[in-house]
């Protein structure tokens, strides 16, 4: 579920939402490594198992972020 590549299918990761900022924090896992989902399924399974506020979480695909030179 988790740091998968596959060509051509839709990943995902997660923002935090940055109180008075309009930044967004990428989550990541204990190595440092951005968590990349392979569904917004899987992502939200996550955000529930974690016990994060759902509402302070964004599920973002992967590639909004690549073509915006973000990762």
């Amino acid at each position: 579920m988790f740091h998968v590549k596959q060509g051509g299918k839709m990943n995902y990761i997660l923002a935090r939402v940055v109180e008075y900022s309009y930044d967004q924090a990428i989550m990541v896992d204990e190595d440092k490594s951005i968590i990349l989902f392979e569904s917004k399924a899987d992502a939200n399974e996550f955000i529930e198992r974690s016990g994060e506020n759902p509402e302070d979480i964004m599920i973002i695909p992967e590639m909004e972020f690549i073509s915006c030179g973000e990762l």
